[in-house]
């Protein structure tokens, strides 16, 4: 994969076990498993250990998310709601 980010000074420390950063990403997980079925998005998330690793999943996986939202968006604009 390529980067699309320059690496961070912070990209090799480990993900912390809790606070917003952990957060975010089961937030993602768990919207990333909506679209593309729990073993899929978990395969995927299990692979996330450090912070590079989250840039990496954030960003690889908000481009989906956004283009599901904005498709749900005109769906219910195009129904009347």
């Amino acid at each position: 994969m390529t980067r699309t980010t320059p690496a961070h000074p912070r990209d090799h420390e480990p993900v912390p076990e809790s606070g917003t950063l952990i957060a975010l990403l089961h937030v993602l997980r768990k919207a990333h498993m909506e679209l593309v079925g729990k073993d899929k998005a978990h395969r995927r998330f299990s692979r996330v250990s450090t912070r590079g690793d989250a840039r990496e999943y954030i960003e690889e996986v908000m481009p989906h998310l956004t283009k599901e939202r904005e498709k749900r968006r005109h769906a219910r604009r195009g129904s009347g709601q």
